[in-house]
């Protein structure tokens, strides 16, 4: 059963690392896919997806010298994983946060305008019936159906990005 459980650990630190390795990787790609910058907007996190990826690999490295189950050390290490595969988009995307000629980024999401369908937080924001809670979010409604909601620093940043956005892709306006 030990040496299963160090195998385990040794596949999932070869997936960890790859996933490590795959931040430069696609930090370039989203340079590429998403053009020029027209509004750069304020970093939320710096240092916290390092932390959750130490963490990560402090998981996969104390599994052998406790072993709790074969199954129960899988679900760890897959936690692990999952954990290192958030905080590497987060880490991909860091430095990035803006709104960009064909997306916007910010934290760990990335938003191609292609992709969007509406953004629905647009057509209820003044009304008066509203609590207020839109001042810092924007909900986005993509053409798959998945819903994203980006939440900004701060309602200047969230105003800026949105003018923004509505000056790149007109058809998003509300009617």
């Amino acid at each position: 059963m030990k040496m299963m459980t160090v195998g385990l650990c040794l596949a999932g630190l070869l997936c960890y690392a790859a996933i490590l390795l795959s931040i430069p990787m696609r930090t370039k790609k989203l340079r590429q896919n998403a053009g020029r910058q027209y509004l750069a907007l304020k970093q939320t996190s710096s240092a916290k997806w390092i932390a959750i990826v130490v963490f990560a690999a402090a998981i996969i490295c104390v599994l052998p010298l406790r072993d709790m189950g074969l199954f129960v050390n899988a679900v760890l290490i897959g936690t692990a994983l999952i954990a290192t595969e958030i905080a590497a988009r987060e880490g991909a995307n860091r430095g990035m946060a803006g709104v960009y000629k064909d997306a916007i980024v910010l934290g760990a999401q990335t938003v191609y305008f292609v992709n969007i369908e509406a953004l629905p937080t647009l057509a209820y924001e003044n009304d008066p019936e509203n609590t207020g809670n839109y001042k810092t979010t924007l909900s986005i409604v993509q053409r798959d159906g998945n819903e994203a909601t980006l939440i900004f620093a701060d309602e200047e940043d969230r105003a800026n990005a949105v003018q923004t956005i509505l000056d790149l892709v007109p058809r998003l306006r509300p009617r």
